[in-house]
C-alpha cells in the first residue's frame, strides 16, 4: 500500500493541534474609567482607616487625661473636704463649744461626746429645713448660732474672744443664704395686679348738664 493511502492512526491528519477558542476578559475590566474608581476608593479606604485611627487616639488620649483629672479633682476634694472639717477656721468654733460642753456636762445624763453629736446633728437638721423654706427651722437655725457663739465667747480665751465670735458670726451668716433663700419647694408669693379706673375731667359737670328726660 502506499504511503499517500494510508489512513492509519499515524496519519498527519490525526496529528495536527485542535484549534481553541480563546477567552476574552469583560469590557469593563479593561476600561480606564474603571480602574480610576478603584483607584479612587483605595485612597478614599486609606483615608478612612487613618481617620478612624486618630479618632481612637484622640478619644483614648482624652480618656486617659479625664481619668487623671478626676484623679486629681478627687485629691483636691478630699484636702478641701479634710480642711473644712478640721481646718482652722472649724477648730476656732469647734474646739471652745467642745472645749464648753466637755466643762459644763458633769452632772447631766448625756456625756459630753454625745453632746458634741446633738449639737452637731441639730445644727445639720436645721440648716436642711431651712434651705427648704421652713419657717420654724430657721428660727431655730439663728438660735442655734446665738447659742454656738456664747459657748465660743465663754470658752475661749480671753484676749481672743471677740476675734472668734466674728468668726463664728461669719461662717453663720454664710451657712444661712441658703437658709434664708426661697426654697426649691417653696412656692412664689401670689402677684396681684391692681386696675385704677380714672374718670375724665369734666365728665362730671356734663352729666350735671344734661337735661332729665
Amino acid at each position: 500500500m502506499d504511503p499517500q493511502f494510508d489512513a492509519g492512526i499515524d496519519s498527519p491528519a490525526d496529528t495536527s493541534p485542535t484549534p481553541t477558542t480563546r477567552r476574552r476578559m469583560p469590557a469593563w475590566v479593561t476600561r480606564s474609567d474603571t480602574w480610576f474608581v478603584a483607584g479612587v476608593l483605595t485612597v478614599a479606604a486609606a483615608l478612612a482607616a487613618g481617620a478612624l485611627w486618630l479618632l481612637w487616639k484622640l478619644l483614648t488620649g482624652i480618656l486617659a487625661a479625664l481619668d487623671a483629672g478626676g484623679e486629681i479633682a478627687g485629691d483636691a476634694g478630699h484636702a478641701a473636704a479634710n480642711w473644712v472639717a478640721t481646718g482652722p477656721i472649724t477648730r476656732t468654733i469647734t474646739a471652745p463649744v467642745h472645749a464648753y460642753l466637755d466643762s459644763h456636762a458633769a452632772g447631766l445624763p448625756a456625756t459630753a461626746e454625745q453632746l458634741r453629736w446633738g449639737w452637731l446633728i441639730t445644727g445639720v437638721v436645721l440648716l436642711t429645713a431651712a434651705s427648704f423654706g421652713a419657717r420654724g427651722a430657721r428660727i431655730g437655725w439663728c438660735l442655734h448660732g446665738v447659742s454656738t457663739a456664747a459657748m465660743v465667747w465663754s470658752a475661749s480665751p480671753a484676749d481672743n474672744r471677740e476675734l472668734a465670735v466674728a468668726v463664728t458670726a461669719a461662717v453663720w451668716s454664710l451657712l444661712a443664704v441658703p437658709a434664708f433663700a426661697r426654697g426649691p419647694f417653696q412656692a412664689a408669693a401670689p402677684r396681684h395686679t391692681t386696675v385704677v379706673i380714672t374718670r375724665p375731667t369734666g365728665a362730671d359737670s356734663a352729666e350735671s348738664a344734661t337735661p332729665a328726660r
